[in-house]
């Protein structure tokens, strides 16, 4: 039984029309057509009712569906470790990355990382916050790095606590803040936990406008053509700001509030020890004095 023949029939089956089976494996409808032929009389049976051009799977062909993607899925498993086997790596580490500390401080994490635990093969699923914490208890990645705490029964380690930046574009750098409060969109994240303390003081300003998005780098871009302003953590906006794309500094009346960043595993294995020993160093000597106004 060749294993070209399960994928085809996988497909097939999912599609019930040869036609989509062979255009999504670039191959000749008579192939795939032969491929099911073949995996038939294996099996010494028909797999699908076939009736005026049209395929639809039978009942034998349902259960079969379910074996062959077990047979192929340990295939696969079994090519990919044997290539990371070759490629030198001992172990995997899948990881639950919130797309903010993907966008900011999950590069230097992996390549610290990379350089301590060359053997250590990573894998990264970006997932939102409010995602994440279900992942890992799951066993759908080994650990998470999230916005959000989980109400799973998972190890939780604060990772850092940052203080909110307000950012402004650098054409109104110079702009009172007060004046930027009052007359700005301020943009917000619909996952961010502190948004609501930061609203509890812009009560103050009862003409404030706001305008929900649902990711951080299209707040930032939006900030920097002027289309409003933002409060933001410090990590996100470190290479904006050195690059002089986007003006940032402390307000007063925010500063008592914190983004934190959290680090979540289910089961803490060797390997999540270290990439959690990387995190907590990264994220330390990211720490810098917050200038205020």
């Amino acid at each position: 039984m060749e294993t070209e023949w399960l994928r085809t029939f996988i497909i097939a089956a999912k599609t019930e029309n040869f036609r989509e089976t062979a255009e999504k494996y670039f191959m000749m409808q008579s192939t795939v057509t032969k491929h099911i032929q073949h995996l038939e009389k294996e099996l010494q049976t028909t797999l699908f009712e076939r009736t005026n051009k049209q395929v639809k799977l039978n009942s034998v062909g349902a259960h079969f569906l379910i074996q062959a993607e077990k047979i192929v899925e340990t295939i696969d498993e079994a090519l990919n470790s044997t290539a990371s086997f070759v490629n030198g790596f001992t172990s995997k580490l899948t990881i639950g990355v919130a797309p903010q500390i993907a966008n900011s401080t999950l590069p230097a994490i992996i390549e610290t990382f990379q350089h301590k635990k060359p053997t250590i093969q990573l894998s990264i699923e970006l997932l939102k916050s409010n995602e994440i914490g279900e992942a890992v208890y799951a066993g759908q990645v080994d650990i998470g790095l999230s916005k959000l705490t989980s109400t799973r029964d998972l190890q939780t380690d604060i990772l850092a606590q940052e203080p909110l930046q307000l950012i402004v574009p650098m054409s109104k750098m110079n702009t009172e803040v007060m004046t930027l409060l009052q007359q700005e969109t301020i943009l917000t994240h619909e996952y961010a936990p502190y948004w609501q303390e930061v609203q509890q003081i812009l009560q103050q300003f009862p003409s404030y406008k706001s305008m929900h998005l649902n990711q951080t780098e299209v707040i930032k871009n939006f900030v920097k053509q002027g289309l409003g302003i933002a409060f933001l953590p410090k990590s996100v906006i470190d290479t904006d700001r050195q690059q002089q794309l986007l003006f940032s500094c402390s307000v007063k009346e925010f500063q008592h509030i914190v983004s934190n960043t959290y680090f979540l595993a289910k089961y803490m294995t060797a390997d999540g020890e270290a990439f959690l020993e990387v995190c907590k160093n990264i994220y330390s000597n990211n720490k810098t004095a917050v200038c205020n106004i």
